[in-house]
Parts: structure tokens; C-alpha cells; sequence
């Protein structure tokens, strides 16, 4: 059953971000879907997405825009006004980008990817955003588990350290706008990215695979929370960051 309701994804073609979409859809909300590039896996995801059965029930958009850049944001969303599109109900902040290396060997390029992708950008889409949340709204950012533990060649962790703390940040500012904002911080996840990680940090992986827990995270799993953060079931939570780590911070 269509719930009415529009939900705009950053960094929705491949990993977390798909995955959010399709539960979103099989939901019967209406989507968003943000992209970077017209080459690539996530456009062709998308596109394989747009034909899926669960798509054809809802109104899906997609529009192309690299976060990192303040231009391609606002250009983002004067596409969607042209295109009728004069409400969003849900804004979940997933996009990312970084480069994995220690902060001595970045040069001022790394930099500004770093910090245009990851805050500038994010919060450029809430301040588009917001005056489309007519009747009020929901915000939800990706986070990870490099916010609060120091992983190698993985400066995309004070960025993420940030995110979280402009969650707390919008829900005092935007509290009058009738807007709620959390976030989810994932441990690690099992995306396609997730190879090259294991390669990045081994001692961790083969640390974590002797253990008894479960600690890869599922992309479901992630999309699960954002669905029940979006939801009316969730009106009490606001400016937290809800861990989904599968409980591997408990013996770190």
C-alpha cells in the first residue's frame, strides 16, 4: 500500500543506500534516488532497480548530483521543482566518500573530499531540503563505527565523528520546523566495499572472525532501523544516534 510519502536517498545505488531504497519501496514509499555519476555500478543498479516489480508500484526519481559539490546540490533540487516534485517527506544522509589513507600522507585535495562529501555536502541537502518538508519531516544520516574507535587509513571516521554530533545539532534547530533527526551508526557492513576493507584491516577481520558473535551487518539490517526511524513508531527518539554494531563494541 503507497504510503503518500516521499523519501530522497543520497549515495543510493550500491550498498546501504540500495538497500534502503528497496525496503522503502517494498514499503510503498515514494523515492528519490541521488547517484554520482552516469558511468558506473550504481546507475546501472538503479536503472536494474527502476524495472524491479516493487518499483513499478511507487513514483521513483532519480537525479544526479555529487554531494561534494555545493553547485550540483542546489542544481539537484531546482531539477526536482522543475520536475513537480514540491514535497519531501524523508531525507536519509547516506552518501560518503573518502580517501583510505593516514592523515600524514592527505594533501589538501583528499581534504576537501573529505570534508565537502561527508559535512559540507550533508549539510547542504538538509538546508535544500527542509522548505520541501511542508508538513513536517524526518532526517536520518549514515554513520560508522569510525566515529568512535580509531581504524587505519580511515579518515572518513572524524567526519563521521561530526555527522553525528550535526545530528544533535538539527534536532535543536530544526525542532521548530517540525523536522525529527537521528542517526544510525553501523559497525561493519557487508557491501561490496567489504573485501577491500577486510584487506585493510586484518588483524581486526581475523580478530572478529574468532569470535563467537555475529559482527558482519547486513545492508537489510541497516535499512530495517531507517525504516523504523522514519516512521511515526520512532516519534519519541530524536537527536540520537542508534548503534547497529550487532553488539561487537561490547568486548572491543
Amino acid at each position: 500500500m503507497k504510503k503518500n510519502q516521499r523519501v530522497l536517498i543520497t549515495g543510493a545505488g550500491r550498498g546501504i543506500g540500495l538497500a534502503i531504497a528497496q525496503k522503502l519501496a517494498a514499503q510503498g514509499y515514494d523515492l528519490i534516488l541521488n547517484y554520482r555519476s552516469d558511468q558506473g555500478k550504481s546507475i546501472a543498479n538503479l536503472k536494474q532497480f527502476e524495472q524491479s516489480d516493487v518499483a513499478k508500484e511507487i513514483e521513483v526519481t532519480l537525479v544526479k548530483a555529487d554531494i561534494a559539490e555545493t553547485r550540483d546540490v542546489e542544481n539537484m533540487y531546482r531539477s526536482l521543482r522543475n520536475q513537480g516534485i514540491d514535497r519531501i517527506d524523508h531525507l536519509v544522509l547516506n552518501a560518503a566518500s573518502a580517501p583510505f589513507k593516514h592523515f600524514s600522507d592527505m594533501n589538501r585535495f583528499d581534504w576537501k573530499l573529505l570534508l565537502n562529501s561527508n559535512l559540507v555536502g550533508n549539510v547542504a541537502c538538509v538546508n535544500e531540503t527542509v522548505p520541501f518538508m511542508t508538513q513536517g519531516g524526518t532526517i536520518c544520516a549514515i554513520s560508522s563505527l569510525g566515529s568512535q574507535r580509531v581504524l587505519d587509513k580511515y579518515p572518513l571516521g572524524i567526519m563521521k565523528s561530526a555527522l553525528e554530533n550535526l545530528v544533535r545539532y538539527l534536532e535543536v534547530e530544526l525542532y521548530d520546523e517540525n523536522v525529527r533527526v537521528n542517526g544510525i551508526c553501523a559497525g561493519v557492513v557487508n557491501t561490496d566495499m567489504f573485501p577491500f576493507l577486510k584487506e585493510m584491516w586484518p588483524d581486526m577481520c581475523a580478530k572478529s572472525d574468532q569470535e563467537k558473535r555475529r559482527w558482519l551487518v547486513e545492508p537489510d539490517e541497516v535499512a530495517n532501523i531507517v525504516s523504523f526511524l522514519i516512521s511515526p513508531e520512532s516519534s519519541a527518539i530524536r537527536g540520537e544516534i542508534l548503534q547497529a554494531d550487532l553488539g561487537t563494541a561490547l568486548r572491543a
